[in-house]
Formats: structure tokens, C-alpha cells, sequence
């Protein structure tokens, strides 16, 4: 078998307006590259299906050819392989030692075990966070996972078209509208197993999957209201814009809403975003031109929330908040006005509970809490640690008096539209078994998680027994926030 030169960059190709990028020949050669160096690394062994889908059937060549080696009589039956500590020095391997060769090839393997890998990538990116080789470590190998993975979905999606299963997952705005205006019909027919099994059938959404509950009262209409009600502060500690998303509008809105009112409860000067998706779902199955389509707005939007000085806050799964500070750099064409507004987004893109945390830093966040919320549970979300913003969530409930968090840091294996097909539900649900093990050995009163979708996961993979909460929730209920709420909607109706 060749020996693959690890450092040869030359089919190292993430800019999407490169030539070599959609280029199926040079996409194969950096697979090949990619998956040699990270096979014999494994640091990643554990960390999502993608890496054991490439390790088995690499693990299985090498069986197979010392088997073949013993039939024919080369090595005796269950000689080990040389270690290479052991090898003469300037020798190759396969030149010392005859058991030597009983390693795998990534050339050998198949184009279906390729691929296999990258329909097992849900894009959570922890292989980034931990992996030694990436060009943010300066190293030679500039590795990146999970790029090289949207790589070939998006080669896959532009030589075949869109699954209907992608097309139907990424249009969250236009389901969103469908879903809140029809409810709470909409809610009863996802419940219905004919009508789960047709939706299994034809749109590759799993029956088993417990679906999102659609809300007639989304959070834009419920934050138009707050809004006439809640006059700007006198002496405002800030101006945030809620880019509340649209799982929180349509599926979470007591989030959002949560979100507005400890905002306004620290004398924040709060504002409301146009619901539009931040443009994920599009980018998951590799769909660049829906995910340019669907993001345009945002950026144009929220950078001239930015010019009027707002912080952009991001109260819904950290997917968004990430897709904003770190995806829409895909959008960027050439031109510097737009690059500079899409720098604009990214640099002043933070998540509700980074935002209260940096106004504790500043000594701005009220600390007039009036309830404690026991031990509780901290699950820390993939896309957050991918970020690197450190762990906001859980300094600030730790602020609240007679407060304990545990912080478990486990995969939930959702990643909204992937967890969602039918194709996929077993192997989400076995990623999030263990985040359940987890969460089940540690007693708490609660466990809440940034990420929405991982919550609902949760619930679905321990039977309800785990019903995590957002943390600004919690945060709402420690000020007392919820009672004053539901006073005010018994008074002037709901």
C-alpha cells in the first residue's frame, strides 16, 4: 500500500469559492489524508458514531489480512503485529516484520465506508475542540473534521440534489408558521401514529421521534406585547436585540420570553429581531446557496442593530449563536462592505447568559434574587464548548444564593434535523443514553441545558424522568420573575 504524505495540503481546500473544493477527485484524496492521520491518532474515538464508523472497518482489514497470512502459512496463528518502538531504525515497518503489515489501509476502504463517516457527522465539533492538529494549533496536518465532513455533504447535495428529508427540515420558518397558526391541531397530529408513520415514510422523519410542541402564541407576538407594557429604563445598563431564533419563537417561546424579562428586570433596553432562522438546517446537509438565501436577511438586519448600538443575544439553541459568530463567515464574497458587516455580527453575537455574565463583570447584573434553586444539573451543550466562550451558564446560576451546579459535559446526540431522520434516530438515541447515565448518578432537583433540542432529547431518552429547563428560566424563577408573570396574565388574560 503507498505510504500517504500527511502534510501534503495541496487537496486542502475549506473556502467554498475554490475551484478544488467541489472537486470529487481532490475530496477523495483528503479523505484519505484525513482519515489515515486520524486513525492512527483515535483521540476521538468516543466522541461521536462518525470516528467508530471509521475505525471498525480499518480494524477489521488488519484482521483480515493476518487471518490470510496464517492460512498461508507467512506468520504463526496468532502472532501479534510488531510494535514499531521495536523496528530497526530507517527500516518501514512492513520491511522489519512480516506481522508488521496486519494494519489497515484507508485506501481500501469502500466508497459506502466512506461516506458511511459522513452521514454519522452531526456537526457537534467537540473532534475540534480536543483534536492536536488543527490550523488553530498552528500544526503542519491542518486537520479539520468537520469541515472536511460539510465539504462532502455539500459536493453530495450539489451532484444529487437535496434530499426531501433536508429540504423539509431546513424550511423551520415556513414549518414554524404552519405549525403555530394550525395549533394545537398541528401538536395533536404529530402525535398520531398513522400520521408519524406517513411523515416516517415520506419525509424520513422517525415515527419514535417525540417532535417539537407548536405554540399559537409565539414569542414575537408575546414580545410585542411586553413590549407596550415595559417602558425603556430611565438609565439603561445596556441595549441587547433578541435574536430569539425559530425554535424559540415558534417551539420554546416562555424562553425568549424569560430572556426579555431579566433583561428588563436589569434595566437592559431590550429589542426583537425579525424571526428569521439563522440558517443551519441549510448548512448541515451542505446547501450553501439555501444557507446564503436564508442568512442574507439576518446579516443585513442584525448589523444595523450593531450600528445602533446593540448586543446581538441569542437566547435559543447555541447552534444559532454559533452559526452567527462563526458560519456566516461562508457568506463572504469578496466584497469588504459586506465582509465588514458580517464581522460586524459575529463580533457582537453573544449568548443570554454570556451577555448577564458580562454585565456581572462590568458590576451592572442585579444580584436581588429571592429564591434558591437547590442542586442542580448543569449539561453543557456541544455547540457552546465548540465556541469556547467558557461556562457562562453555570457561573451565572452559581451566583444565585444556596445554589450548587454540577456540570456534565456529555454529548446529546441531537443536533436538531440529524436526531430528527429516521436513519439516524437509533444512533442519536444511543449517543444519548449515556448523557442520561450521566445525569441519572448525579442527584439534583433540576438539570437544565442551553440547548433546547438537547433538552428535549434528554426527555425523550430517560422517559420524561429528566425534564431539563433553560437556565435563563431558572434565572427568571431565582428573581421571583415567574410569580409577577403569572399575576400579570391572570389579570389581563392569556
Amino acid at each position: 500500500m503507498p505510504l500517504i504524505n500527511q502534510t501534503d495540503l495541496s487537496n486542502t481546500h475549506y473556502d467554498i469559492r475554490e475551484a478544488g473544493y467541489w472537486d470529487a477527485a481532490s475530496l477523495d484524496g483528503e479523505m484519505n489524508r484525513v482519515y489515515d492521520i486520524c486513525v492512527g491518532c483515535r483521540l476521538c474515538w468516543n466522541l461521536c458514531p462518525s470516528f467508530p464508523a471509521l475505525f471498525d472497518p480499518f480494524d477489521a482489514q488488519g484482521s483480515e489480512k493476518q487471518a490470510a497470512a496464517e492460512r498461508e502459512g507467512r506468520v504463526a496463528a496468532g502472532s501479534a503485529a510488531t510494535e514499531t518502538g521495536e523496528l530497526p531504525a530507517g527500516r518501514h515497518a512492513r520491511e522489519a516484520s512480516p506481522e508488521a503489515e496486519f494494519v489497515g489501509d484507508v485506501t481500501e476502504l469502500s466508497q459506502a465506508e466512506k461516506w458511511r463517516v459522513v452521514d454519522l457527522c452531526y456537526q457537534c465539533k467537540l473532534c475540534e475542540a480536543v483534536c492536536p492538529y488543527t490550523p488553530a494549533d498552528e500544526h503542519d496536518f491542518q486537520l479539520d473534521f468537520p469541515r472536511l465532513m460539510l465539504r462532502a455533504a455539500a459536493q453530495r447535495t450539489r451532484q444529487s440534489g437535496q434530499r426531501l428529508s433536508d429540504k423539509f427540515l431546513a424550511n423551520t420558518d415556513a414549518s414554524g408558521r404552519l405549525g403555530t397558526a394550525l395549533a394545537p391541531l398541528s401538536n395533536l397530529a404529530n402525535s398520531i401514529r398513522p400520521f408519524r408513520f406517513l411523515m416516517d415514510k415520506a419525509l424520513g422523519i422517525s415515527r419514535h421521534r417525540k417532535l417539537p410542541t407548536f405554540h399559537r402564541k409565539t414569542f414575537a407576538k408575546r414580545f410585542k406585547r411586553h413590549a407596550r407594557r415595559t417602558p425603556d429604563p430611565a438609565n439603561s445598563a445596556g441595549k441587547a436585540v433578541i435574536f430569539a431564533t425559530c425554535y424559540t419563537n415558534a417551539n420554546d417561546p416562555e424562553v425568549g420570553m424569560a430572556a426579555a424579562e431579566v433583561l428588563a428586570h436589569n434595566e437592559v433596553t431590550v429589542r426583537a429581531a425579525s424571526q428569521h432562522c439563522c440558517g443551519a438546517p441549510y448548512l448541515s446537509s451542505g446547501d450553501f446557496d439555501g444557507f446564503r438565501r436564508q442568512a442574507l436577511p439576518n446579516v443585513e438586519e442584525l448589523a444595523q442593530w450593531v450600528d445602533e448600538g446593540y448586543q446581538i443575544v441569542v437566547t435559543g439553541p447555541p447552534t444559532c449563536s454559533m452559526t452567527l459568530r462563526q458560519d456566516y463567515a461562508y457568506l463572504s464574497d469578496g466584497n469588504a462592505e459586506f465582509s465588514e458587516k458580517i464581522a460586524k455580527v459575529a463580533g457582537n453575537t453573544l449568548d443570554i447568559s454570556q451577555y448577564l455574565m458580562r454585565l456581572h463583570a462590568e458590576g451592572r447584573l442585579k444580584t436581588d434574587f429571592v429564591r434558591s434553586l437547590g442542586t442542580i444539573n448543569y449539561h453543557l451543550p456541544c455547540h457552546l464548548k465548540a465556541q469556547k466562550s467558557g461556562y457562562k451558564s453555570r457561573d451565572l446560576l452559581r451566583l444565585v444564593p444556596d445554589t450548587k451546579v454540577t456540570m456534565v459535559d456529555k454529548c446529546s446526540g441531537m443536533d436538531g434535523g440529524w436526531g430528527m431522520k429516521s436513519e439516524n434516530f437509533a444512533e442519536s438515541m444511543k449517543v444519548a443514553a449515556k448523557l442520561v447515565d450521566a445525569l441519572s448518578g448525579k442527584s439534583a432537583a433540576a438539570t437544565c441545558s442551553d440547548c433546547t433540542l438537547a433538552g428535549m432529547q434528554i426527555a425523550q431518552a430517560s422517559g420524561s424522568s429528566i425534564r431539563p429547563q433553560h437556565p435563563i428560566r431558572m434565572i427568571h424563577q431565582a428573581y421571583g420573575l415567574d410569580e409577577r408573570t403569572s399575576k400579570r396574565e391572570e389579570t389581563v388574560g392569556t
